[in-house]
């Protein structure tokens, strides 16, 4: 059986991740902070669960043990609370600050504890097969275009989290070298809701970014917003689901070999932006369309999202074959199409005026 080592189990991707464990028949030790009796993490979990469909009854209290650990004392405190039967670690955790101002925070915490979270697992779980470390796909820098699933000797980037990220990657690369635990980097692309139920956290973060603006535009009472966005650019959005799909089936390999990979976890490229800016006003209730901003008011729209403005303004292709070779995908995975996007900013619109239980009920049923 699997017992697979989590962090950030309560942040979008980690609950999700856990609970797509658990619904597979995997037990999970999840690794917080500030929660000493779990109830935080198990509430987390079961709401990703509820929020993707999945079935996790009597799996949570059999199989989830959460840790509560200051990361400060990472290396003592994991190491007193048994590790021998861990099978993977997945390394999900991170600080998620653009500003440079957090850059030596940002670097303890990503760089830092990562490192010593790899180094903690070599030395106590005797078991673990693999080091997975979610990264980012964005670690190729701006310049756009194609994407090979490989490590970047240099790139141009934009923020702390970009850095710390690359640094990380080199860092476990050096790790694996030395100490011999096989490391997979796995690099998720705009990580959204879940493809039918639309199910997503409500964090404000990278594509939802644009949106909660949007939503505030609405509330104030503006109908129209003018956005500095380019019409044909075209993101690479992937569901959380098929996100979630793609690490369980990493993970889960009979044999997964002692290289060093890397992994694009993509969904592809599809609707434009133009398109998107259009579904963005009309679930929130705004004619939003694109062009330079006049008004102080789209003025402040720009500078609300300004941090995730030129990954929105650049189109990256994303190469995953190697991916989908190691899960041994037959068929490539398809992009988003423009009614499935819709759906998701629909959902997330609905979250924040109480409408999302209906609203999840009735996608679910119409897919």
């Amino acid at each position: 059986m699997h017992q697979v080592l989590i962090t950030g189990v309560t942040g979008f991707v980690g609950s999700a991740l856990a609970a797509s464990f658990l619904a597979r028949g995997a037990s999970v030790t999840a690794v917080s902070r500030n929660d000493p009796d779990g109830v935080r993490t198990i509430n987390a979990v079961l709401t990703a669960a509820h929020g993707c469909g999945l079935d996790v009854s009597g799996a949570v209290e059999r199989h989830l043990r959460v840790i509560d650990i200051d990361f400060a004392e990472l290396e003592t405190a994991l190491a007193e609370t048994g590790l021998e039967q861990i099978t993977e670690v997945w390394h999900v955790a991170a600080e998620m600050s653009y500003s440079a101002h957090k850059l030596g925070v940002s670097f303890d915490t990503n760089v830092g504890n990562s490192a010593r979270l790899y180094e903690t697992a070599v030395r106590c779980a005797p078991n673990c097969r693999r080091y997975y470390y979610v990264s980012t796909a964005y670690v190729a820098g701006m310049a756009g275009g194609p994407v090979r699933e490989e490590l970047h000797s240099r790139s141009h980037m934009v923020n702390t989290y970009q850095v710390t990220k690359w640094s990380t990657e080199q860092s476990l690369h050096l790790l694996q070298q030395r100490l011999g635990l096989p490391v997979t980097i796995f690099r998720p692309t705009v990580v959204v809701g879940h493809r039918h139920t639309g199910w997503a956290h409500r964090n404000g973060f990278g594509f939802y970014m644009f949106q909660d603006a949007m939503i505030a535009i609405a509330r104030a009472g503006h109908p129209e917003l003018t956005v500095d966005l380019l019409p044909d650019t075209r993101p690479d959005l992937v569901p959380i689901d098929q996100l979630c799909a793609d690490a369980c089936s990493l993970t889960l390999r009979q044999h997964s070999g002692d290289d060093f990979e890397v992994f694009h976890g993509s969904g592809g490229i599809n609707v434009r932006m133009e398109e998107i800016v259009r579904i963005w006003g009309q679930v929130a209730g705004v004619n939003a369309r694109l062009g330079a901003p006049t008004t102080s008011l789209e003025q402040k729209f720009d500078r609300a999202v300004g941090p995730n403005r030129p990954f929105a303004r650049t189109e990256w292709q994303f190469e995953r074959t190697r991916l989908d070779a190691a899960i041994g995908l037959e068929r490539p995975v398809q992009p988003l199409s423009r009614e499935e996007l819709y759906a998701l900013c629909s959902w997330y619109a609905d979250e924040a005026s109480g409408k999302s239980e209906t609203r999840a009920t009735e996608i679910a049923e119409a897919s």
